[in-house]
């Protein structure tokens, strides 16, 4: 089986940059999706840059995590009254997801910032092999249809697929139930994975590596971590992917690239 091991968040801040570095350097990952306009965002496209072996991509940026954490948008905030504060802070995931939901958030909004951000990266010397989204956004209609105006533009054709592998079930996920439905229209315009793990979004940040070895089945999964130092969650998130990557090599598996999907 074909197997993409991406990190998000790469350049969040410059200890997240710095663990995304070391699991690359384990031979634990194969691709990473840069923030674009965060603390780090500099030294991951420097790193980027010079390691074409990999696959990087963008990882838009649409929402803000809770906890005062500083995403800002790229574009101006005057165009981006519904996700944007008037100083360029982005409103948080929680917020925007139920506006998603909704359908209440203008896709010329959501065009203008991914077409910014794409913009940035491209501009700084990165090809960019395939996007995905802070907070899984690109799965939710507004954000999906934005998408399909820009990424042609830009001949950006490989998109993260829905999660659909969980190791406990999230009863209470929207994604859980529909998130079936998503990842087909996902499919439908893209080409992307057959199967998607995240463990931050099946509440397992440790263990999880074997048991996940056990359930892989298709062509090609992707397996979304989030390494760091400083947190907790991130670190035991490091772990698993260098566990995960050394077990599926063992078992025969074949660590691969968004490039080579």
């Amino acid at each position: 089986m074909k197997i993409i091991t991406n990190a998000d968040d790469f350049g969040q801040s410059d200890e997240t940059v710095a663990a995304t570095i070391a699991c690359f350097k384990a031979g634990a990952l194969t691709s990473a999706t840069i923030m674009v306009k965060m603390p780090g965002s500099a030294s991951a496209i420097s790193f980027a840059r010079a390691h074409r072996e990999f696959s990087f991509g963008v990882h838009l940026t649409f929402a803000a995590e809770a906890g005062g954490s500083n995403e800002t948008a790229v574009s101006d905030p005057r165009l981006l009254p519904t996700i944007a504060y008037p100083d360029g802070r982005l409103r948080p995931t929680s917020t925007i997801r139920i506006l998603a939901l909704q359908g209440r958030i203008p896709r010329q909004e959501i065009a203008i910032e991914a077409e910014a951000q794409i913009s940035r990266l491209r501009d700084m010397g990165v090809p960019v092999s395939h996007v995905d989204s802070h907070g899984h956004l690109h799965k939710f209609a507004p954000f999906r249809r934005a998408l399909a105006t820009v990424l042609p533009r830009f001949g950006i054709r490989k998109v993260r697929a829905v999660q659909d592998v969980y190791l406990k079930r999230p009863y209470t996920s929207p994604t859980y139930w529909f998130g079936r439905y998503w990842g087909r229209e996902i499919a439908r315009n893209y080409k992307t994975t057959d199967h998607f793990f995240m463990p931050t979004s099946s509440g397992e940040h440790a263990g999880w590596a074997p048991r996940l070895l056990e359930r892989l089945s298709g062509d090609c999964i992707e397996i979304g971590v989030h390494p760091g130092h400083d947190e907790t969650w991130r670190k035991m998130e490091w772990n698993g992917i260098v566990e995960f990557a050394a077990l599926a090599v063992a078992s025969g598996h074949r660590l691969t690239t968004w490039n080579d999907l």
